[in-house]
């Protein structure tokens, strides 16, 4: 039912964009893994400091933050989605009590065959995370994510695109089984993706948002419509580039 309603509001959403698309603005940040560790920091892994320093500026600037099924209700000005890949532990042990402090809202991709494995977050926290109503629980594939398959692939293969469908409804079915609902929105691993997987799996599988990692932010409500680019969150970074390169999108 959640899901046939999501289609239902995306659907009148999408026919109410008209060629001059309201102006949205809004930035998807991607993370990955945030550490309370100083001595496991890397590129894609920031520390417990940064993000807080990124939730104390934005919010002192007036940006809300918001899940991805709330981006068709945005209103013009500052708004961001913070995206956070791959499902780590870390997502509830490190980020969601910051995300609590600021009351900040967020969604986590979740690859389903690393549910409950060390390092990764166990069901019992997608639940609890889910049940908050600060985190929207996302699809990262359950087993594609680690083929490293790219976009010519799916081109040159159509039963790789069949695969893929198949592996996003695993995924899906995992995550309903803690949840008891199923996910409207993925993050394409590694961002790759075609026109024709986005639409099957917007007009057959009810997502509503598709995010893949090519730089940009979301403009419009047209932008909605199609992948969304994201800009990166690097370690070593300050909140005030982060704001540069998203002003710099605009």
């Amino acid at each position: 039912m959640k899901k046939i309603m999501a289609l239902t509001v995306a659907f009148a959403a999408a026919t109410t964009v008209s060629a001059q698309a309201q102006e949205l603005d809004i930035a998807a940040v991607c993370y990955h893994s945030v550490t309370d560790n100083p001595l496991v920091l890397s590129e894609y892994r920031i520390s417990d400091g940064e993000l807080r320093a990124d939730l104390e500026y934005f919010t002192s600037l007036g940006y809300t933050f918001m899940k991805p099924c709330e981006m068709w209700y945005a209103q013009p000005g500052k708004n961001m989605v913070l995206t956070f890949d791959d499902g780590y532990e870390d997502f509830y042990e490190v980020i969601f009590p910051l995300l609590k402090e600021y009351n900040a809202k967020a969604v986590v991709y979740i690859i389903a065959s690393e549910i409950d494995k060390a390092g990764y977050l166990k069901s019992w926290q997608i639940k609890e995370l889910d049940d908050s109503g600060l985190v929207e629980i996302g699809n990262h594939t359950t087993i594609v994510h680690n083929y490293g398959w790219m976009r010519k692939d799916y081109i040159a293969d159509a039963m790789k695109v069949n695969e893929f469908m198949e592996d996003v409804k695993d995924c899906s079915e995992r995550i309903y089984n803690i949840l008891g609902h199923g996910t409207e929105s993925i993050a394409y691993p590694s961002g790759q993706y075609t026109e024709k997987m986005d639409r099957i799996l917007r007009d057959n599988l009810g997502y509503t948002t598709t995010f893949t990692t090519d730089y940009g932010i979301v403009r419009t409500q047209k932008d909605i419509l199609s992948p969304m680019k994201r800009v990166y969150r690097i370690h070593g970074d300050t909140p005030q580039k982060l704001e540069k390169m998203i002003n710099a999108c605009k």
